[in-house]
């Protein structure tokens, strides 16, 4: 997973739907077995009473649980977001690389589709995201292509392979942060300004977090790594894996409020070795049952108990009205660090016009 990016489960988290785990691919899941249920595209619930997206767009009916079942027996895992007024969708994969641990890195490659669509099941606004921050393997570029093919005709995939953007069924634009690997499809004629899936942050402020977390012998002080946003995060580190024990890692708590309560949350382990690491985060994740939460905490438990696995090979998949993501992927100080997230589902899927071109 790349740094900042946040797993937050919130309000009835309950995995709506889940197809696909773990796949035919070869290299995957050559850590801890994952769960092997499987549900069809058919199975996902229907939204009731969704809204007809304004814009004078081609319809495709059906086209979504299309995308569901290709990606799905390529391997994917899909989920479905919980907001009953729009049907959106996640399908995630994550694998060892071939060659993985000859340069004397973890050698893993991740990567997730959400997907937005109309009543008829018309795809009208995706995004490709790379969750490992590896995108110079071949293993990455075939997984982009499934990813892609999955929506867009094969020559407009062809033409977003070779650096381009003009499609014949829409619009493709480079996510600025990661515009080699990331980017949003859009239909034509659809607008995307509208598309905000519903989510309430935790009941629960982080000041009124801090003495219970304290409570569970964790140190904690308001901001992040780098002793910034004091306004808005709380960050608590496991004394017993800091320092010389452990091999030096830095286990933490993560927890962002903007002031209505807290909207993410993130556990890490922060060495540049996963052996090391992923063994603080499985250690830490517990304390957040210190919050009092029935609902969410739990239910990301849970999810982390088959997919932090001991390759710590990333997957995402969205819990309720929450996107969550677990694995190993780039530090915020460097190197790699491990990681379980939760967080809102980002409005439009963090799409700006304003600041973000087709080259």
């Amino acid at each position: 997973m790349r740094p900042g990016t946040f797993l937050t489960i919130v309000g009835g988290a309950a995995l709506l739907a889940v197809a696909g785990c773990g796949g035919s691919d070869s290299s995957a899941g050559k850590g801890s077995p994952l769960d092997q249920k499987q549900t069809s595209a058919s199975a996902s619930p229907s939204p009731s009473g969704p809204s007809q997206p304004a814009g004078a767009w081609k319809h495709q009916p059906g086209q979504a649980a299309k995308v569901q079942q290709t990606l799905t027996a390529a391997g994917f895992e899909c989920s479905r977001h919980s907001d009953p007024s729009i049907d959106l969708r996640l399908c995630s994969k994550g694998l060892k690389q071939r060659d993985a641990g000859q340069y004397g890195e973890p050698g893993l490659v991740g990567g997730m589709l959400r997907f937005f669509s109309a009543p008829d099941g018309t795809v009208l606004f995706a995004k490709v995201t790379n969750t490992s921050g590896v995108d110079n393997a071949d293993e990455w570029d075939t997984m982009r292509l499934q990813m892609l093919k999955s929506v867009i005709p094969a020559e407009d995939a062809a033409v977003i392979a070779a650096d381009g953007d003009k499609l014949t069924w829409g619009t493709y634009f480079k996510d600025p942060a990661h515009s080699g690997s990331d980017g949003w499809l859009e239909a034509t004629g659809y607008d995307p300004s509208t598309l905000s899936p519903s989510g309430d942050p935790l009941p629960i402020t982080k000041e009124q977090a801090l003495p219970k977390l304290t409570a569970t012998k964790l140190n904690c002080e308001f901001g992040d790594l780098t002793g910034g946003e004091t306004d808005t995060v709380l960050g608590c580190n496991d004394p017993s894996f800091n320092g010389s024990t452990a091999d030096g890692v830095i286990s933490r708590i993560q927890l962002t409020d903007h002031g209505g309560g807290i909207s993410d949350i993130e556990v890490s382990g922060l060495h540049d070795e996963v052996k090391a690491e992923l063994p603080a985060v499985r250690k830490l994740a517990p304390k957040l049952s210190a919050l009092g939460d029935t609902t969410v905490v739990p239910g990301l438990l849970d999810w982390a108990k088959s997919h932090l696995d001991n390759d710590a090979i990333p997957h995402s998949a969205y819990i309720g009205d929450r996107l969550v993501q677990a694995g190993a992927g780039g530090s915020p100080i460097g190197g790699w660090a491990v990681e379980l997230t939760a967080s809102l589902e980002t409005p439009a899927f963090g799409f700006d016009p304003s600041t973000t071109g087709t080259s």
